[in-house]
C-alpha cells in the first residue's frame, strides 16, 4: 500500500502523503463523511478521486468502502464478525424510527439532496406511536441524539429560542446503510418481544444495561465506545465523531 501511495503522490501536484493519512483517519473516526460539510469536503474529494486506493486500503484492515456519489457521501463498514455489536433496546428502536421517517419523507418527495428533516418532538411522537413505549427523558434523548450524530446518521440543528427543547434534526442518507430493509418487521418484533419481557419481573433497562438482539456493525473501540453499522438479521448494516450544527 505504501508503494501504491508513493506512486499516486508522485503523479499528483495537489496532494501529499499527510492528506491521504488525514482522509483515512477522517473515515475511521466519523465512518461517514459528506461533501457538503466544510470539515469533510477536502477529504471527501480526495477519497472520491482515489476510490480504488482507499478501497484496497480499508479492505486490508477488514473494512468495506461505501461510495455514494449521487448523494455525495462516503463511508466504511466493517466486515465479518468485527461488525457485530448489540445495542440497547431504545437505541435500536430509535434507529428503526429514523429509518421509517426517512422512507416516509422519501416517498413523499420531501427530501433535499438525499436528506430528510424532522424535529426531536416529531421523532419522540413517532417513537411513542410506533412502539407504545414511554418517551425517554431529556437526558436520555440527548444521549441518543449524540450517539447517532457521532456516527453521521443524523445532524443536530440549533433550536429556536422560543422552543429550546425541540431540536431540528437532519436524517442523512447513510441511515439506509445502517438500517436494513425489513425495518418495520424488526420494529414490530422488538416491541412484541419487549411486551413479553414486561410480563415477568426484571430490572429496568437502565438498571440492567440490557441490550436487544439486534446486531450492528461497529467502529473500533479506540474510536468510539458505542458504534453502529451493518446488520444481516436485525437493525443495521453500518457508524464517528460528534458534530453539532
Amino acid at each position: 500500500m505504501l508503494g501504491d501511495l508513493q506512486k499516486i503522490i508522485g503523479r499528483s501536484d495537489q496532494y501529499q502523503e499527510e492528506d491521504f493519512v488525514h482522509a483515512a483517519n477522517m473515515l475511521l473516526v466519523n465512518q461517514f463523511i459528506y461533501a457538503e460539510r466544510s470539515g469533510h469536503r477536502d477529504s471527501y474529494f480526495l477519497v472520491a478521486s482515489h476510490v480504488d486506493y482507499f478501497t484496497n486500503l480499508f479492505a486490508a484492515i477488514g473494512w468495506t468502502l461505501i461510495y455514494q456519489p449521487d448523494e455525495a457521501y462516503l463511508g466504511i463498514l466493517p466486515k465479518g464478525e468485527e461488525r457485530f455489536l448489540r445495542l440497547k433496546l431504545d437505541e435500536s428502536l430509535f434507529l428503526l424510527c429514523l429509518r421509517q421517517q426517512y422512507e416516509q419523507k422519501l416517498e413523499a418527495f420531501d427530501v433535499e439532496a438525499g436528506r430528510a428533516y424532522i424535529t426531536s418532538n416529531d421523532l419522540l411522537t413517532l417513537y411513542e406511536n410506533l412502539t407504545g413505549r414511554e418517551i425517554p427523558n431529556e437526558t436520555r434523548l440527548k444521549e441518543l441524539l449524540a450517539l447517532f450524530s457521532r456516527h453521521g446518521i443524523i445532524e443536530r440543528g440549533k433550536p429556536h429560542e422560543t422552543d429550546p427543547k425541540n431540536i431540528p434534526l437532519t436524517i442523512n442518507p447513510s441511515i439506509r446503510q445502517v438500517v436494513v430493509e425489513d425495518f418495520i418487521g424488526q420494529l414490530e418484533g422488538l416491541c412484541e418481544e419487549n411486551d413479553e419481557d414486561d410480563a415477568t419481573p426484571s430490572l429496568s433497562e437502565s438498571e440492567s444495561g440490557s441490550t436487544d438482539e439486534i446486531k450492528i456493525e461497529s467502529l473500533p473501540a479506540e474510536t468510539s465506545e458505542t458504534s453502529i453499522a451493518e446488520s444481516e438479521d436485525a437493525v443495521t448494516e453500518q457508524p464517528a465523531s460528534e458534530e453539532t450544527n
